[in-house]
């Protein structure tokens, strides 16, 4: 059963940690900046000025391997700061599995530059990653930008502005494949139909800093369809860089058919996820929202295959974490009790009760046991992914009845005929688009026995294997939107005052075939 309604991998949000629970990252704000855990080498040298290249390696990397990897330019408006911005960053990238690269540019209160000679070293440190790729073990096909600030308008730069191309490299592309942009500068100039987007002082500022050539280095001014995939990390409250400019950015990518997520802290200054930078309060916020972004980049990377999903598996014995799971528990219809999550009634509003897990990855294997203590009706278990328009969605629906299996799958669509349409959801506000339904015939499978059933799906590409207690009953779906990330596990259900137990959840990232 196939149709095409493609899925674009989406980042889900994951539970964190009291502060006082995680480990200090990190930071060396020195410069030159103390990166322990790299080695060195020099990717550009101009005149009598080395730029390094601090390289964070995984354990037991090859030459050999063809690892992604990610190349990070640190902050400080162009005129200063430090490769070491970056250090927690690159130190968990390699620790997952990336070849982590933090490199130093020149600034202006070092080396009496433009911005526009910062962004000819960031094309140079692009194309000398991929030009030398064999050599450090990395796929030249899946090179990552990021930076913050002035550096996240360098990692911008390199995908989005021609030119600036005058390293030995020749023919060797600067383009990455994908953004990480934490509170980056993309406009740099005034656009049309937006006059208040900053302020006449804050442009002249630039403009001074731009040596009066703004926006031949703004990248909002060169957005267009075909670029790499990005996301952007932003305070509502950057006093440095105005939240508005990435909003429109945003939207001008997403407009031109671009992949591009914005996450807003709502709320937080410029700079909001540097550990270390902050005291006091602001502190803990500060290492917070550091894990916080550290996360979504996790599952921003792992939706491009970048990286591969941790293994979740949950047995609710000794040691069960309940922040693992987005709803609090316990709640009035959910506990854990003998080593088992029991759920159980109505909750009386619109929906029975709900469990949710937040999970990552395209190609998985999910599994569980459940079992009815009493006559409820049913489970039913949702897999929520994002197909690029708007929001987190379901992707699959399993109801688990007493006498049947009942299959549905969602999608998208911008097509108000579409004659899959679900008529009673409005449009998505951002997107325009319309939740699309595909709804199976009931398959009859005797469930009514109060016992455990194992259920098991395996996603790999746009075919989905399911199963009940193995041979009991099963069933294979195809769509387009199965070959997109996995972001969100729910479980629905009616079980009576006795209620419904769930216990062995597993979800591992199926091997490359």
């Amino acid at each position: 059963m196939k149709f095409a309604l493609a899925l674009i991998p989406f980042l889900f949000l994951t539970s964190l940690r009291a502060a006082d629970d995680l480990p200090e990252p990190t930071i060396s704000w020195k410069y030159p900046p103390e990166m322990t855990g790299s080695r060195v080498e020099v990717y550009r040298t101009i005149g009598d000025v080395k730029l390094n290249a601090y390289i964070f390696e995984p354990k037991d990397h090859a030459k050999t391997d063809r690892r992604p990897a990610a190349v990070f330019f640190f902050g400080g408006g162009w005129k200063g700061g430090t490769p070491g911005q970056f250090l927690p960053q690159c130190l968990h990238l390699a620790e997952r599995g990336m070849v982590a690269i933090s490199v130093d540019y020149r600034v202006r209160s070092r080396h009496n530059v433009f911005p526009q000679d910062c962004v000819s070293d960031a094309k140079t440190a692009i194309r000398w990653v991929r030009a030398n790729a064999a050599r450090l073990g990395v796929d030249p096909d899946r090179i990552v930008a990021g930076g913050g600030s002035a550096g996240g308008h360098l990692a911008a730069a390199t995908a989005l502005l021609p030119g600036f191309e005058d390293d030995d490299n020749k023919g060797v592309s600067s383009v990455p494949n994908a953004m990480l942009l934490f509170n980056p500068a993309v406009v740099l100039a005034p656009v049309d139909g937006h006059p208040d987007l900053l302020t006449a002082e804050k442009f002249a500022d630039i403009r001074e800093r731009c040596d009066g050539r703004p926006q031949e280095v703004s990248p909002y001014h060169f957005v267009r369809a075909g670029l790499p995939p990005s996301i952007i990390f932003h305070g509502t409250n950057d006093e440095a860089v105005a939240f508005p400019t990435v909003q429109l950015f945003q939207k001008a990518m997403s407009a031109a058919g671009n992949r591009c997520e914005l996450k807003a802290y709502e709320g937080q200054p410029h700079g909001f996820f540097n550990p270390g930078r902050w005291k006091d309060e602001a502190g803990a916020g500060a290492k917070l929202h550091f894990y916080k972004t550290l996360a979504e980049v996790d599952a921003f990377l792992e939706s491009l295959d970048y990286l591969t999903p941790a293994p979740i598996v949950e047995t609710f014995d000794a040691g069960f974490d309940p922040k693992r799971f987005s709803t609090p528990i316990p709640n009035k219809n959910t506990e854990v009790r003998d080593g088992v999550m029991w759920t159980r009634g109505s909750s009386g509003g619109k929906y029975p009760p709900m469990v949710y897990l937040p999970v990552s990855g395209k190609d998985l294997t999910i599994s569980f046991r459940y079992r009815h203590l009493g006559p409820g009706g049913m489970l039913w278990f949702f897999i929520d992914g994002d197909d690029g328009f708007g929001s987190v969605d379901h992707m699959l629906r399993v109801k688990l009845l007493r006498d049947g299996v009942v299959l549905e799958v969602d999608g998208h669509t911008k097509d108000a005929n579409h004659p899959l349409l679900q008529k009673t959801r409005p449009a998505d506000a951002i997107s325009g688009a319309f939740r699309t339904n595909e709804h199976f015939p009931a398959q009859k499978v005797d469930l009514s026995a109060n016992a455990w059933h194992t259920v098991k799906l395996v996603f790999r590409g746009e075919s989905v294997t399911m199963s009940i207690d193995d041979k009991l009953w099963s069933e294979i779906l195809s769509h387009a939107n199965f070959n997109a990330g996995k972001r969100k596990l729910l479980w629905m259900q009616n079980g009576g005052e006795k209620g419904i137990e769930i216990d062995d959840i597993s979800v591992r990232a199926e091997p490359a075939s």
